[in-house]
């Protein structure tokens, strides 16, 4: 029998108000549970540090390690290659690669792959919506993918089945995943964000409502923490369905390592006081501005390549052998800084890391040998 979200009960059993200090899942394994009692025991005292990755060669790790000796604790990956209407990538894996082998933690987006005609896969797909200005964009109809029995909502399920298939792969090697979809909700671009209509902000509430229901429910997982990515109260879901409130802030200011205070009061004005964490961000806030300024980001997450080093028509910048640092983003005197801090968390620093257990990436150590002919695939 096909297994549908049922609102009514759904909400019924949301009905109860918010405790940030247990998880929203009635499933979570013991490893889950830990993770998250540790990242309450380190918040507005400690931060993670955090990377985004993309790109096979993981050049970012060489700069961080070659600069300061240590590697961020926190490593960001994508499900974008699950998706049935684009190439597979290694995402999964990496992370996997990391969580098993390196000790660290995992945090898992979706920039989500959607047809731009539903009967015809290889006219194209994208997750920017028809409206922004990228070349590759796509009409996927969002109102249609919560209606059951459309051609849409049937991709939809599909879609979500397939990365929960990842999620149980995951589950059974032990690794907990801050899982953050549908991000970035308030704005325009993605096909899942708001359009500038009440249907639309609505729409993208039963999508994650239905993702949530079907991941928890039917799906049972037991090694999600939920990260809620939508950014402004009018995209508020019910914070019962979400563990973590993350901002994500790509400031147009040049050098700009400030606390981002503005953001983060306004994050505590309905984060219900959920944990907080950048979770995307161009530029690191510097902890001694975050202190002074009572924020309490829980991680950091720069963006992949460019933010981390130089880059040329795409391709990063080789000096004897290893990529340049991007001093617009972040300058070597202050990677070296904040590293050396104590209440800055690196993989190394993480409680339950031990050399003897776990390893540094085999990439970083086969790239600190020197990049000879660096690959990259916009």
């Amino acid at each position: 029998m096909e297994y549908v979200t049922d609102f009514n009960r759904l909400f019924r059993s949301l009905g109860h108000k918010p405790d940030p200090n247990r998880l929203v899942s009635r499933h979570s394994s013991g490893k889950t549970q830990e993770l998250f009692e540790y990242l309450k025991s380190i918040y507005g005292k400690k931060f993670l540090s955090g990377q985004q990755y993309l790109q096979p060669n993981e050049l970012e790790d060489v700069v961080y390690y070659r600069l300061t000796g240590k590697l961020p604790a926190v490593r960001g990956y994508d499900f974008m290659g699950v998706s049935t209407c684009r190439k597979p990538d290694d995402q999964v894996e990496r992370a996997i690669k990391w969580a098993a082998e390196c000790g660290g933690i995992v945090t898992m987006c979706w920039h989500w792959y959607a047809p731009d005609d539903m009967y015809d896969f290889s006219k194209g797909s994208a997750f920017y919506y028809k409206t922004t200005d990228y070349d590759r964009k796509t009409g996927f109809n969002i109102l249609r993918a919560v209606r059951r029995g459309t051609t849409e909502y049937s991709f939809i399920i599909k879609e979500i089945d397939n990365v929960a298939a990842q999620l149980k792969r995951m589950s059974r090697l032990d690794i907990p995943v801050l899982f953050r979809p549908l991000h970035e909700a308030n704005g325009s671009w993605f096909w899942w964000g708001d359009h500038g209509s009440a249907k639309s902000v609505a729409a993208y509430k039963t999508l994650w409502y239905m993702m949530f229901d079907r991941l928890e429910n039917y799906h049972k997982l037991d090694n999600l923490i939920w990260v809620w990515n939508g950014q402004d109260k009018r995209m508020q879901v019910d914070p019962n369905t979400y563990d973590i409130f993350g901002d994500d802030i790509y400031s147009e200011l040049p050098n700009d390592h400030s606390s981002q205070k503005e953001r983060f009061d306004y994050a505590e004005e309905y984060n219900h006081g959920k944990l907080t964490a950048l979770s995307e961000c161009g530029y690191i806030p510097h902890p001694e501005q975050m202190k002074k300024d009572g924020v309490k980001w829980l991680w950091w997450l720069p963006w992949w390549g460019g933010f981390v080093y130089k880059r040329e028509e795409w391709r990063p910048v080789i000096k004897d052998g290893f990529p340049v640092i991007n001093d617009e983003k972040m300058s070597e005197d202050l990677l070296k800084e904040v590293f050396a801090r104590g209440d800055v968390v690196s993989l190394q620093d993480l409680p339950w890391w031990d050399d003897k257990k776990y390893k540094l990436p085999d990439v970083l150590i086969e790239n600190l040998k020197g990049v000879k002919e660096p690959v990259w695939k916009k």
